[in-house]
C-alpha cells in the first residue's frame, strides 16, 4: 500500500487510471484509497519511452530503464521504480528539465495492486 499519497499522480480510483490532484485527496473516501500502478512497457509508451533493442531497455531523452525481475531500473540514478507513481517522482526528483506527460492512453490496466 502506498504510505503518502502526492498529487499530479497517477493511481487507481475505482478500477481507472487517474492523475489524481490535490482536490481528490482531500475527497477520496478512505475506506477506497488510490492504489499503485504497476510500471509496464505499454505505461511506458504512453509517457514516450522508446525500446532500444540492443541495449534491451527503454529510452525517453538522456533517461534509460533497464528492465528487472519486478521492476526498472534506471542506469542514471540507480533507482528501482516499481510503480507509475516512482517514475513521476524520479523525474520530479532528477529530470526536472524533462517535462513527463501521458502522450497516449493506450494502454490497459494490468499489475494494479
Amino acid at each position: 500500500m502506498i504510505h503518502s499519497l502526492k498529487p499530479n499522480r497517477y493511481y487507481i480510483v475505482q478500477k481507472e487510471p487517474v492523475l489524481v490532484t490535490e482536490k481528490d485527496l482531500l475527497e477520496l473516501p478512505a475506506e477506497e484509497p488510490p492504489r499503485p500502478i504497476k510500471l509496464t512497457k505499454p505505461w511506458l509508451l504512453a509517457f514516450g519511452f522508446q525500446p532500444d533493442r540492443p541495449a534491451h531497455s527503454w529510452i525517453f531523452g538522456n533517461v534509460r530503464l533497464v528492465a528487472g525481475m519486478n521492476c526498472w531500473l534506471c542506469t542514471t540514478t540507480r533507482r528501482y521504480i516499481q510503480y507509475v507513481h516512482e517514475l513521476q517522482d524520479l523525474f520530479e526528483d532528477h529530470y526536472r528539465d524533462i517535462t513527463l506527460v501521458l502522450k497516449s492512453n493506450s494502454f490497459y490496466i494490468t499489475g494494479t495492486v
